[in-house]
């Protein structure tokens, strides 16, 4: 049995369809159609597809950096305060015990040398990794 046969067919079992009923009918079916072919446009287009992908990969890894730079943020204030703590107890010990406490940039200047060398090492690092 061919479509146009099973299409008389149903017509004929069914009350006959006013004209805004084939309307609305035909209407339904062009929505359908073209949700489907909206849907195969959407598969078949790989390049944008890979876009989206990379995009959604590019959120979560700024996402990540973020959550990562703040943890370090608040361990980084945590340590500093605690060092800052230990500085003071170090320097009222000394004092209390009548030495003259001296910066320690002079009590040991390469060390000091060093550790800023180090410092902006790092600071160099994270602004490259920032600028790309």
């Amino acid at each position: 049995m061919t479509t146009s046969e099973q299409s008389s067919e149903t017509t004929e079992s069914t009350e006959p369809q006013t004209i805004e009923e084939i309307e609305a009918e035909i209407e339904q079916t062009r929505e359908a159609l073209g949700a489907t072919v909206d849907e195969l446009s959407h598969r078949l287009d790989v390049k944008g597809r890979a876009h989206d992908k990379v995009e959604d990969v590019k959120a979560a890894a700024a996402e990540k950096a973020a959550d990562v730079k703040s943890a370090v943020q608040d361990k980084t204030a945590v340590v500093g305060s605690q060092i800052s703590d230990v500085g003071s107890t170090v320097k009222n010990t000394a004092v209390d015990m009548g030495e003259k406490v001296k910066p320690i940039a002079q009590r040991r200047p390469v060390q000091a040398a060093v550790g800023g060398a180090v410092l902006l090492g790092i600071g160099t690092a994270v602004a490259r990794r920032r600028g790309k």
